[in-house]
């Protein structure tokens, strides 16, 4: 469930992010490239504390 929220919320702030991205260097706005940028960090962002946990706490 926390994966769910977690690439929800990373949508929801990467539409926000591309949208002032793009007013401030005006340029137009394109909703599918945030998109995609924010659904790949977000994927990111749940792998890799697991890729990062000492090899200890892996085992339990």
């Amino acid at each position: 469930m926390k994966y769910l929220v977690t690439l929800f919320w990373t949508i929801i702030y990467g539409q926000v992010i591309g949208y002032m991205g793009a007013a401030l260097t005006s340029t137009q706005d394109n909703p599918v490239n945030a998109l995609v940028i924010s659904i790949i960090f977000g994927l990111i962002l749940c792998v890799l504390p697991q890729i990062l946990k000492p090899a200890s706490q892996k085992k339990g």
